[in-house]
């Protein structure tokens, strides 16, 4: 397609009178070109009028079809060819409702939001799945960031709610030594209690924090990204640059690495739309910040809880152990940012470091705290004296302690009285027979030495003898028959009666 300044130069030469040949030659056109220029008079560029596409007839039938598949191409695609007929592949379809504008939304230009220093910052919160200690869990990142200097500051939370973001933002505001004037936020109902945008309103909670501090929370309205584009721009960074490839120990190490990273890029990198790092912004930004009240107080929230039988509170899921004194009674429970602090009236009953559940723990006991049970009974006297016997009796016991458990005692007692009725070798055999054959009940060892003294001492004589010549046998074999006739009587057997 010829240019516009080639149709000008063609119509001003002809103009001042040259051939179209000489035209054609000096500016490297067919002369066939030329005498089209020449003939149309214009100079602007027409566009060419093409072959109408094969969809063109179907345009509306294909903005119909959109609508009714709720914007789904794939439908409209396979509706196409079920209604009207009209089948083109599917790159077809996309390719020829992109340039109609069918599911396109209109592009608006991005608006900047200058903000002079110390007038606005803006705050809000991403979820992420970070891997801690070895495992995916998800994490709140909450971030502030200023609107003239892009000064940030970060902190990941396990779950995000109004006392957490008081927290957070009384942490921001110590590590930036002041206050802005305004601080933007979405429409969450971690800040606005009702009402969106201009019409949102502040919760009373949150509203006494702003008192606090001397600035107003300012919710944006729905839809205008431009407002809140400088705090959704970081966490782009966050998500590209302190998240990757990095791993965390515990929710402290992933915060420690994130004011580390904060210090060291974040806020230390050059910002090429500034033209200097936020840093070096904030330098000339903090002067014009609020100044922060002469006493902060630190946040928290009360918790009314039980000390259960086994002297724990529970709080998110958390053990906290509590002092003997408080059992079945109930506690005021301070819950800080990082500490439990456990109360009764006025007096602090217990003092515990929060847990966070990411490494494994969910109890905490303080010294002291422990429970009371029955402390293991000092060994019997009986036990060193059964002990001095012999190396095989000591090795009884110790293979006893383990069989018998709480019943060890009691059996090293029973031990004891049995030694006490019997000599000790005879006692000393009966246990190692009863060790060879694992016998660890007591009750058997006397049982033992018994048969071994039967063995020994009441062992009838095997000897063969005569019992027949012996003077009690005789006496028995000379004694006269027993009369067995009145046992007779009446034991006649069946069919002799007497006729």
């Amino acid at each position: 397609m010829i240019s516009q300044e080639l149709r000008m130069a063609v119509l001003t030469l002809k103009g001042q009178g040259h051939s179209s040949r000489k035209i054609a030659q000096d500016l490297e056109l067919g002369r066939n070109t030329v005498r089209e220029i020449i003939a149309s008079g214009r100079a602007q560029v027409t566009a060419r009028q093409g072959k109408p596409h094969r969809l063109e007839p179907f345009i509306d039938g294909l903005r119909a079809l959109h609508g009714e598949c709720r914007g789904n191409l794939v439908r409209v695609h396979e509706e196409l060819a079920a209604r009207h007929g009209v089948s083109v592949p599917y790159t077809t379809l996309t390719r020829f409702c992109r340039a109609r504008g069918i599911g396109q939304e209109e592009k608006v230009r991005v608006g900047r939001i200058v903000t002079a220093p110390g007038e606005e910052a803006q705050h809000d919160t991403s979820p992420y799945l970070i891997e801690i200690g070895g495992k995916r869990v998800k994490r709140q990142c909450a971030s502030l960031v200023l609107g003239y200097s892009r000064f940030m500051h970060i902190r990941f939370y396990e779950k995000f709610d109004r006392f957490h973001c008081k927290a957070f933002l009384t942490d921001s505001f110590r590590a930036m030594a002041g206050v802005c004037r305004r601080i933007v936020v979405d429409n969450s109902h971690v800040v606005i209690v009702c009402g969106t945008g201009r019409n949102a309103q502040v919760s009373s909670e949150m509203e006494a924090f702003e008192k606090r501090f001397g600035f107003r929370f300012m919710a944006h309205e729905l839809g205008d990204a431009n407002r809140s584009g400088k705090v959704e721009r970081r966490f782009w960074h966050v998500e590209t640059n302190f998240l990757a490839g990095r791993t965390f120990r515990s929710d402290d190490d992933l915060n420690n690495q994130a004011q580390t990273w904060l210090d060291q890029t974040a806020n230390a990198s050059r910002i090429r739309e500034l033209g200097a790092s936020p840093r070096e912004l904030f330098i000339a930004e903090k002067p014009h910040l609020t100044a922060l009240p002469l006493y902060i107080p630190e946040v928290y929230r009360l918790h009314r809880r039980d000390v259960d039988g086994y002297g724990y509170v529970h709080l998110h899921g958390m053990r906290y152990s509590a002092p003997a004194k408080a059992l079945g009674h109930a506690v005021t429970v301070r819950e800080t940012q990082g500490e439990v602090i456990l109360l009764d009236g006025h007096e602090e009953l217990a003092r515990h470091r929060k847990l966070m559940g990411s490494d494994g723990r969910t109890q905490s006991t303080l010294p002291g705290h422990e429970r009371r049970g029955h402390r293991p009974p000092a060994a019997p006297p009986e036990e060193s004296r059964l002990r001095a016997l012999s190396p095989a009796m000591s090795g009884y016991l110790d293979q006893l302690k383990v069989q018998r458990g709480h019943r060890y005692i009691w059996s090293v007692r029973k031990l004891y009285a049995i030694l006490c009725q019997y000599k000790n070798e005879d006692f000393l055999r009966a246990v190692e027979l009863a060790t060879a054959h694992n016998l660890y009940d007591v009750a058997r060892i006397e049982g033992i030495l018994l048969q071994n003294l039967a063995r020994q001492e009441y062992l009838l004589p095997l000897e063969p003898q005569d019992y027949e010549d012996s003077p009690g046998f005789i006496k028995g074999a000379g004694t006269p028959p027993s009369d067995m006739s009145s046992y007779e009587v009446g034991m006649k057997p069946e069919g002799d009666d007497d006729d």
